[in-house]
């Protein structure tokens, strides 16, 4: 596994980029585009991805947690079995993105687009849907409070 040591990636391409297992643990991935990468199994605690391009990237297995994720875009991202705790994704665009038994408790969704969003089975405790987007989202499972 390699360690980013809070690896500042700002403003950086990684367009389908194989980063899985990587540990980006605290990492600033500000304003980067990952489009279609992998970065499935990998760490990222405490990261920044601040309005960073996630659209159909592969971060199945990811461990996400207390970070910043506002305004980034996950759509058609692939978050199953992630673990989001205490994560902020306001704003965040998540349209037709795959959340399948993701653990989103005490997650910050505030005004996030869900659009057509799978969150079968995924743990929403506790966290904050105001103003979200909810429209045609999979909840088939999904633990609510």
């Amino acid at each position: 596994m390699c360690s980013s040591d809070q690896a500042e990636l700002r403003w950086v391409d990684l367009t389908d980029a194989d980063l899985g297992g990587t540990d980006l643990t605290g990492a600033d991935l500000s304003f980067s585009i990952l489009s279609g990468a992998n970065l499935s199994d990998t760490h990222m605690d405490k990261a920044t991805l601040y309005a960073t391009n996630l659209n159909r990237a592969n971060l199945s297995r990811v461990t996400l947690t207390y970070a910043t994720v506002e305004r980034a875009q996950l759509n058609g991202a692939n978050l199953a079995d992630a673990n989001l705790h205490s994560s902020n994704l306001k704003a965040a665009l998540l349209v037709n993105a795959t959340l399948q038994r993701a653990d989103l408790s005490f997650v910050q969704l505030n005004g996030a687009d869900l659009t057509n969003a799978d969150l079968r089975g995924a743990n929403l405790q506790n966290a904050d849907l105001t103003y979200a987007v909810l429209r045609g989202v999979r909840l088939d499972g999904a633990k609510l409070e």
